[in-house]
């Protein structure tokens, strides 16, 4: 049967993020007979640190909601206009208007200058604004403050919870160990894929600080100008400005042409390119797939949910290796004055292709056959077998590569 590896990472959505964060609200309002309001705008305050809030209300429980603005006012007054929305601890009444310009105002605020305190409207008034006031509001501020509370929480435990880095699919992933070495980076639903640490694209095997300073504009810039500047030369026979054409100087006025002697960075830009591209179209297979084939696959052949998983994981691979290879190509800066470093990389990468080729073969075979009719358990066995290859090699591959070629692989 398969070996669906462990993931060290699952994906949220916002319904069970909030969940989360209710939990640490109730146990506290419960802990030290608080409303869930108030025990809210404690978390908050705290920056969602549980441990804190609970020294601080044993310590002086009456202190502590003073200073947060939690404690009722003597002069608060019933009186006056229904429309009108106070916090439960001043008698400061405003319209929801007003209200909602201030939430607004106030809410909206990057991660470093989050307000982790709401106070009343009125100037001076200390009055903590929390859940029991928005309720009493529109549906759009419920909303606003809703993902405040939830952007709160996150940012709060940003050790663990990470939005995706896609930013508008609304998912987030939480870790359950530190980086293991077989990880890849991160899947999440929406498809993207992305490192934990730096959040961008998977770039595995060159360091968070390699990838990003090989993903500068101006870097990138500069060396298409360099490269383009290599490419153009001057003809021998009428001196005319002549392109290289793979590999080739050709002149288009007099027919004179002799090989070229291509540097480093013409070839591996060139490479660098190439496998971008592999990389955007295997995104774009992974995609074709999983809206074409594995609904009929689901629906018509017999497949239960953990096959699906299984040959989603090994699509998956596809993308991700691909992306090895492509970051793999600054390799060559290891192995540039290293000739037999040069060759083995070679050999490691040559190998790597075909390996990732083979899988993708064997994986639309195995799907078209199923589709066909085919034996699922001849399905489930060659599936299980191309994708532990796959990762076998590449596991190999990228630690060899992490570890600069050692001298006694080479």
């Amino acid at each position: 049967m398969y070996s669906i590896r462990q993931r060290h990472y699952s994906v949220l959505t916002r319904a069970e993020i909030r969940e989360k964060m209710m939990k640490e609200v109730v146990q506290i309002s419960q802990d030290f007979s608080l409303s869930l309001s108030d025990a809210t705008v404690i978390l908050v305050r705290l920056r969602w640190n549980s441990f804190k809030a609970s020294d601080l209300l044993k310590n002086d429980k009456d202190k502590f909601l003073s200073g947060l603005g939690l404690v009722g006012s003597s002069n608060k007054s019933s009186s006056g206009d229904a429309n009108l929305v106070s916090t439960p601890f001043c008698s400061h009444k405003f319209c929801t208007e007003c209200w909602r310009h201030y939430l607004r105002k106030t809410l909206k605020k990057k991660e470093d200058e989050r307000v982790l305190l709401v106070s009343c409207l009125s100037q001076d008034c200390v009055a903590s604004v929390g859940p029991d006031t928005i309720k009493k509001l529109t549906k759009p501020v419920k909303k606003m403050y809703e993902r405040y509370l939830v952007a709160s929480f996150v940012e709060s435990n940003k050790e663990t919870i990470k939005w995706c880095s896609d930013g508008d699919c609304g998912y987030a992933i939480e870790r359950h160990a530190e980086d293991p070495s077989e990880d890849f980076g991160v899947v999440c639903l929406c498809g993207s894929m992305f490192c934990w640490s730096c959040q961008r694209e998977s770039h595995r095997p060159v360091t968070c600080n390699t990838a990003s300073f090989w993903s500068s504009k101006l870097l990138y810039k500069t060396m298409r100008l360099q490269m383009i500047a290599e490419r153009i030369t001057h003809c021998p026979g009428c001196n005319s400005r002549v392109e290289n054409q793979d590999g080739i100087w050709k002149c288009t006025v007099c027919s004179v042409s002799q090989p070229s002697n291509e540097s480093t960075l013409i070839r591996l830009m060139t490479l660098c390119d190439a496998r971008y591209e592999a990389v955007y179209q295997s995104n774009q297979d992974l995609k074709a797939i999983k809206r074409k084939s594995v609904p009929t696959l689901t629906a018509h052949c017999g497949l239960g949910e953990v096959d699906i998983k299984a040959l989603r994981e090994a699509l998956i691979l596809i993308v991700q290796y691909r992306r090895v290879l492509r970051w793999s190509v600054f390799g060559y800066f290891i192995s540039h004055y290293h000739i037999s470093k040069k060759l083995y990389l070679d050999r490691l990468q040559e190998k790597a292709t075909a390996t990732l080729v083979t899988h993708k073969r064997t994986l639309d075979e195995l799907v078209n056959g199923v589709i066909s009719g085919g034996d699922i358990t001849v399905f489930r066995q060659k599936l299980s077998e191309t994708t532990g290859t796959t990762r076998d090699y590449f596991s190999f591959f990228v630690k060899t590569l992490e570890d600069g070629l050692c001298d006694e692989d080479v």
